[in-house]
C-alpha cells in the first residue's frame, strides 16, 4: 500500500479501476471537481472520511489538493507478453524506454505526456529509475494510470526483443549530428531518452539504429527531459496524422 494526493490523480485511480482502500477529504472542500470526487467514491462505494488538514499534513506535505488515498501498489506488466499483444492490435506502435530518469517530477510528466499522445507501452530499469509513488502518480496527473509501465532487469533485452519485431530503434542524444525532424517516425519505433546529467548509457546507445538530437539554441546545454519527451512524441503524432 502507498498514499496518492490530489483530486484528479485520485480520479483517475477511480477511472482505472485502482484497489483503492480509503480515501480523506478536507473538511470544507467545495469545489466542482470536489464534487465529482464525492459522487465516484459513493458510487463505487469506497470508505472515504472527512477530516481536518492537520491530518491530512500526517500523510503528505505536498499540494495535497484536499485529498489523499491509499491504493495497493501500482503494478508493472511483463515485458515479452506486453510487447506481443501491442504487435498484434498495433501497426504502427510507438514504446519509450527511460534510462535513468530518477526524478520523480520528470519521471510523472513524462507519464503524463506519454499517457496524453498515445505511448504504446513504457520500460524502465527496474534499479537506477524513479520510484512509482505517490509525487510520481500526482505529478502524471493520473497518466501512470494510462499508459502500460514495464520494469526490466536490462533495457538492453527490450531492446533485442523489439529489434526482433523488426521496430526501428531512435536514441535522443546531443550528440547526433541529424535532428528528430529528419528521422521518420511514422512505422514501429522505440524511442530512448536518458537522464539529464549523465544521458543515455553507452550499452544502450550502441543498440539504436538512428540517434537524433533536438535543435537548440541560446548555448543551452539541453532541455528538460520530460520537455524533450513532449517534444518528440508529438512530433511523432504530426508524422502519423
Amino acid at each position: 500500500m502507498f498514499t496518492i494526493f490530489g483530486i484528479r490523480a485520485i480520479l483517475e485511480a477511480l477511472n482505472s479501476e485502482k484497489p483503492i482502500d480509503k480515501v480523506w477529504l478536507l473538511k470544507g472542500t467545495q469545489s466542482k471537481l470536489f464534487e465529482q470526487l464525492l459522487y465516484k467514491l459513493r458510487e463505487k462505494n469506497i470508505a472515504f472520511s472527512f477530516v481536518p488538514v492537520e491530518r491530512l499534513s500526517r500523510f503528505s506535505e505536498k499540494n495535497h489538493q484536499g485529498a489523499v488515498a491509499r491504493i495497493g501498489a501500482l503494478k508493472t506488466v511483463e515485458m515479452e507478453p506486453l510487447i506481443e499483444g501491442i504487435m498484434q492490435t498495433n501497426k504502427n506502435p510507438l514504446f519509450l524506454l527511460l534510462d535513468g530518469i530518477t526524478d520523480v517530477r520528470n519521471f510523472g510528466a513524462i507519464l503524463r505526456s506519454a499517457a496524453a499522445s498515445g505511448i504504446d507501452a513504457v520500460f524502465i530499469p527496474s534499479s537506477g529509475s524513479a520510484p512509482l509513488n505517490g509525487d510520481t502518480i500526482k505529478t502524471s496527473a493520473g497518466g501512470a494510470f494510462k499508459v502500460p509501465i514495464s520494469k526490466v532487469n536490462h533495457l538492453k533485452d527490450v531492446l533485442f526483443y523489439l529489434k526482433a519485431q523488426e521496430v526501428s530503434i531512435l536514441a535522443l542524444t546531443e550528440k547526433a549530428s541529424q535532428t528528430i525532424y529528419q528521422q521518420d517516425l511514422k512505422g514501429p519505433t522505440a524511442l530512448i531518452f536518458g537522464s539529464e546529467d549523465i544521458g543515455i548509457s553507452s550499452g544502450v546507445l550502441k543498440l539504436a539504429d538512428v540517434k537524433a538530437n533536438l535543435p537548440i539554441e541560446n548555448e543551452i546545454d539541453s532541455l528538460n527531459v520530460s520537455v524533450a519527451c513532449g517534444i518528440v512524441f508529438y512530433e511523432a503524432i504530426r508524422q502519423r496524422l
